[in-house]
């Protein structure tokens, strides 16, 4: 006996019947311009959802956040709830995952590659001295890597802004828009000057390892622009204080959020005795305009033979 799928699209109150996933973080985005969004119904209830929207900051791929029930996978119903994302739009979709896992192998089967790749981000208590005798050897020995609370005013937040339109120019640009720039300024919102170091090479500012501290400090380091001469020296310098300095206030950790491809953080992250996963950034394309499936449930109710 065939059993029935009905997709159609989300309503706002079908955010408060969902029982899986993040529901919760779908409130103030369902009901956005921007965002198009899809469920499958079977047997009056919802067993899977599929959000895509457009990110302030970055414009060039459109995010998607797919959940299926656990009861009613292996049915290709997340295949059918992206497909009929991919009609409606005209970029494609973005998403973050584990390598090597379910999520990952799941974007991979829809024809997703792979676009960037961040290293494991885990830096424990017990590798702190290992983590700093390493960075040394890049960085010719300690010093060079001062307070950014010891800038003038305004100068790490211009700094920051800088970094970071530089380094995903080439891969997933930032939106020339004002909303695009205050997004990032807005970013700095929990981060820790004091803690934030400062490599100079001859007195001016050439690589920061940025500090945003939570229960454990997360770490952000790059060179000021993508030719700073000594760049690896500079970044080496400026993680290794913050590893210092998280060492002296008793962390138990340092997180790094950064990227493979990175030009100076990425090769010395893979010198680091980091622990944890290792997150794959992936982009599904367009769907082709001649594929089957970009006819088949283009709005309102639309069915389908469960697999």
């Amino acid at each position: 006996m065939s059993e029935h799928v009905v997709f159609r699209d989300m309503r706002p109150e079908d955010v408060k019947v969902i029982t899986f996933g993040e529901p919760g973080s779908l409130i103030d985005r369902v009901d956005r311009p921007d965002v198009v969004a899809r469920v499958a119904r079977y047997e009056n209830r919802i067993v899977g959802y599929a959000v895509s929207w457009l990110a302030v900051v970055h414009r060039t791929r459109r995010f998607i956040d797919v959940e299926i029930h656990p009861d009613s996978r292996e049915r290709r119903i997340g295949t059918r709830l992206v497909r009929q994302i991919q009609q409606r739009v005209e970029r494609p979709l973005a998403t973050k995952a584990i390598a090597g896992s379910d999520a990952e192998n799941f974007i991979l089967s829809l024809g997703g590659e792979v676009y960037a790749s961040c290293p494991p981000f885990e830096l424990p208590r017990r590798h702190f001295g290992r983590a700093i005798e390493s960075l040394a050897k890049v960085s010719r020995g300690p010093g060079g890597a001062i307070s950014g609370a010891a800038l003038a005013p305004g100068v790490l937040e211009a700094l920051w802004e800088q970094i970071y339109v530089w380094l995903h120019d080439s891969w997933s640009p930032v939106d020339d828009s004002e909303a695009a720039h205050e997004a990032l300024r807005q970013e700095l919102e929990d981060l820790d000057a004091e803690a934030t170091r400062v490599a100079l090479i001859d007195g001016q500012p050439a690589a920061v390892a940025f500090v945003f501290v939570d229960e454990n400090p997360t770490v952000v380091a790059e060179t000021v622009q993508p030719d700073t001469p000594d760049g690896d020296a500079a970044v080496a310098s400026a993680m290794s204080s913050v590893i210092s300095w998280a060492d002296d206030a008793g962390y138990k950790r340092v997180n790094f959020d950064g990227h493979r491809e990175d030009p100076h953080f990425g090769p010395l992250a893979s010198r680091l005795p980091l622990e944890g996963a290792s997150l794959n950034l992936l982009e599904i394309p367009v769907l082709p305009a001649e594929s089957d499936d970009r006819g088949e449930a283009a709005s309102g109710e639309g069915g389908a033979t469960v697999a």
